[in-house]
């Protein structure tokens, strides 16, 4: 679910056709955490990857985002600083429109239900999420975040299965996980060998959904080799 799927093709058109085309190198910043929010993006192309800092200073990325999604749009309605940084995973292609000119095109088109909507599916997400980690072991963990990515980001490629774009190295996977990147790695691993996912450089083909979903529940993860030999490179 994005914004773009939410609206008529028509009131999505008027928002591109508002804005300003810009395009954003890899691992460019187009939102700082903590900024004043005088603008809204909305992706067209590309790969963005969002991620929140604590007051320590560590960083935790919270998912992935891709084309149709505006990017935010809830500091400008509610007027609060940003509450996460949104970096290009690879080159995006976004269309900024300043704050006041977002307002008025959520007044003109009465999107506030839509908006509503969209900001609570997110935040469900995030705390199922969040929720589900905490009882999962190791392997269910990983397998749980490549199956929310996959419903964020991932593309069907046919009956080869399903392609997700990562835009960052898989070890990230870990932090998304809350867990070693170490036994990230052997998870993954694991997922390989059991024939539910191809690991290639920065992206992951799902090619048996069913099993991973059923192991994101915490299912028992079949047809696994030994861990020496599911171990992935880095």
């Amino acid at each position: 679910m994005n914004f773009r799927s939410m609206v008529p093709v028509d009131v999505w058109r008027d928002l591109v056709d508002r804005g300003r085309r810009r395009t954003y190198p890899s691992n460019s910043v187009l939102l700082a955490q903590g900024e004043s929010p005088d603008c809204v993006i909305a992706l067209v192309d590309g790969l963005v990857k969002v991620v929140q800092s604590n007051e320590s200073g560590d960083e935790l990325t919270l998912t992935l985002r891709g084309p149709g999604e505006v990017l935010g749009e809830m500091g400008v309605l509610l007027g609060r600083p940003r509450s996460a940084t949104v970096t290009a995973a690879r080159r995006c292609t976004g269309i900024v429109l300043p704050a006041h000119a977002f307002r008025g095109y959520v007044e003109r088109h009465r999107l506030e239900t839509v908006i509503y909507q969209l900001t609570v599916e997110r935040l469900n997400s995030h705390e199922r999420l969040r929720a589900d980690l905490a009882h999962l072991p190791p392997t269910g963990r990983v397998a749980r975040v490549v199956s929310h990515l996959a419903d964020e980001v991932g593309y069907p490629q046919g009956e080869a299965g399903l392609l997700v774009e990562l835009g960052m190295p898989r070890t990230e996977l870990a932090t998304m996980a809350a867990m070693r990147r170490s036994s990230a790695l052997v998870a993954l691993g694991q997922l390989q060998s059991a024939g539910i996912l191809t690991l290639g450089r920065r992206r992951l083909l799902i090619t048996d959904m069913g099993h991973l979903r059923a192991v994101a529940r915490g299912e028992e993860l079949c047809g696994v080799k030994s861990s020496e030999d599911a171990t992935p490179a880095m």
